[in-house]
């Protein structure tokens, strides 16, 4: 049976969800209207709220509508956070929180949660980044703590912010706590070197490929 996910905040269906067919997308132009759409069966039932900026109304709102409706998750996809808000959000987890540059991560995200995989608030925004990658053990000291033998790869981002990334290589040979080096060409053409450490990998039995979310140790 599908996943039924309503969305409010745009004025269309994003196509990145359009496209998954295990889920069925519902538009709710007035968000007061979510509570009448959300009765009937008690399935699993995904709300995606859209918002320049979250506020304590919203964030209080949609706790109580969550609280008051079984099975309900909401997603929040947001522009900014205020630094009260991050740490409310910080140390209040019944809420899946988005940055909009991550947009394109939302049927994965809505996916992982349905798994039962605990989604965080990163930190920072992250953007595209369309240039490949060069993946190593870390130069560090620490990087003798790998196990196995680590060869030097190419690779492709998925997303990039200040103090980590998501990227894919073609084999796999990281896991968690490994300790990488990626060199990159930036967007104003430099070739940066960071130390890194891998915070969760998966393999992609349909592309063939691993994928990778590093954490930075350094900066470039």
């Amino acid at each position: 049976m599908n996943t039924q996910v309503f969305i409010t905040g745009q004025s269309r269906i994003p196509m990145t969800l359009k496209k998954d067919p295990t889920l069925t997308c519902t538009l709710i132009e007035n968000p007061y209207d979510l509570r009448s759409a959300l009765g009937g069966d008690e399935n699993d039932k995904i709300v995606v709220v859209f918002l320049p900026f979250l506020e304590v109304r919203h964030f209080d709102l949609y706790s109580f509508l969550q609280k008051s409706i079984k099975n309900v998750k909401i997603f929040f996809v947001v522009n900014e956070l205020s630094s009260n808000m991050k740490i409310r959000l910080k140390h209040n987890n019944d809420f899946v929180v988005l940055w909009k540059t991550e947009e394109n991560n939302l049927p994965k995200d809505i996916h992982a949660y349905l798994d039962g995989r605990q989604l965080e608030l990163r930190q920072d925004k992250r953007e595209t980044q369309d240039t490949r990658a060069m993946l190593s053990p870390s130069m560090l000291p620490l990087g003798v703590e790998n196990r196995g033998f680590q060869p030097i790869l190419g690779g492709s981002f998925e997303n990039i912010s200040l103090n980590g990334s998501c990227l894919k290589i073609k084999a796999p040979f990281y896991t968690k706590k490994d300790f990488i080096n990626l060199t990159y060409q930036n967007k104003q053409g430099e070739y940066v070197s960071v130390e890194g450490q891998v915070r969760w990998s998966k393999w992609n039995e349909t592309e063939q490929s691993q994928e990778l979310g590093v954490q930075f140790l350094t900066q470039a």
